[in-house]
């Protein structure tokens, strides 16, 4: 999935070059890792396929990997997770009814590679083996408010457990309290299905986005009737549309590897090299008398001097400054100053 507008990185991220087309990590864009951290499962791209958004539609196509151009479905406009999914699903259906779906979002860090394949092994198995959705679980190592949630029952076994329920953003004191009780998992994002199964579910959950997915499958992509038909799904997200619904039908295993999902500026500060005063960046500073702060800059050398606890991101054509606490608000900042 990859068709995302990636508000959170503003200003470094902008509409046209979104989240997963930067390189905030490392050398390359966060889609080509993710593109490169599955091809031992797709080694010839026959199999992968990119859900995106027409507005990236040259940065999509000219991806360095021979992935067919049917299979780079983008969409008109979003509509949310569940929109894509349901598109995606009855296009496998056409080339394979009995293909397996594995969901991964492209702005996502893991590691090691080693770990992520074993553990979507696992997932396509179970998934093969009965009609059930999973998803990948990750053991929190804190109470983080930003993060859905999945309880598991306690009784299966370590690489399979059935899923309970999914709670999404809980307060600090809930979220406290799951990692005390330790069948508590972060919901990755990551699922594992049959494109038949997540289609019944679709029929039955979301009977709406199940009939414009099949009208959509007769359709012409790019042609104003397929717009049409695209702007009539209900913007729902497949956690809720599908997800909390389907609990019963639900399998977790649980993730051999580390995971984040790079959502926020203060996210990527534990992949920024640090001073001796807790200062993260992305190249070199100059800092006196300041700690704790976040500096990602892509335009000359960035001077502190009694700052203490913010963020500084400093682009081409921007200059953003703002405390470490309200990250979690930058779309308000967006929205006064590009609204």
């Amino acid at each position: 999935m990859a068709g995302g507008i990636g508000t959170r990185f503003w200003p470094l991220s902008q509409p046209l070059k979104p989240k997963q087309f930067l390189s905030l990590i490392g050398n390359k864009p966060l889609i080509f890792e993710t593109i490169e951290r599955i091809k031992p499962l797709t080694p010839d791209f026959s199999r992968l396929w990119i859900l995106g958004n027409n507005l990236h539609h040259s940065t999509l196509e000219s991806l360095p990997y021979p992935i067919p151009k049917n299979q780079v479905l983008e969409e008109p406009f979003g509509k949310n997770t569940a929109a894509c999914i349901a598109w995606a699903a009855v296009e496998v259906m056409k080339k394979d009814p009995d293909g397996i779906m594995v969901i991964l979002p492209s702005d996502h860090w893991i590691a090691p590679q080693a770990g992520f394949i074993s553990t979507i092994e696992k997932a396509v198995a179970l998934a093969k083996a009965e009609n059930t959705l999973v998803t990948i679980g990750i053991t929190p190592t804190f109470a983080h408010t930003g993060y859905g949630y999945i309880q598991t029952a306690s009784t299966k076994n370590e690489s399979d457990r059935s899923v309970i329920s999914f709670t999404e953003k809980p307060s600090f004191e809930v979220a406290t309290d799951y990692l005390k009780k330790g069948n508590y998992y972060w919901n990755s994002g990551i699922f594992v299905w049959k494109a038949s199964t997540i289609l019944n579910l679709f029929k039955h959950h979301l009977p709406a986005h199940y009939e414009i997915a099949q009208a959509l499958a007769k359709s012409t992509v790019g042609t104003p009737e397929f717009d049409a038909l695209y702007g009539k799904f209900e913007p729902i997200s497949i956690d809720y549309g599908i997800m909390e619904k389907a609990s019963s039908l639900t399998h977790m295993v649980p993730a051999e590897f580390e995971w984040s999902d790079i959502g926020s500026w203060s996210a990527l500060e534990a992949f920024l090299q640090k001073d001796g005063a807790n200062n993260a960046s992305n190249e070199p500073i100059f800092a006196l008398d300041s700690n704790n702060n976040i500096v990602y800059s892509e335009h000359g050398r960035v001077i502190l001097y009694h700052v203490k606890d913010m963020i500084i991101v400093h682009t081409k054509e921007t200059l953003l400054i703002f405390p470490k606490n309200k990250d979690q608000s930058i779309k308000k900042v967006i929205d006064h100053v590009e609204g």
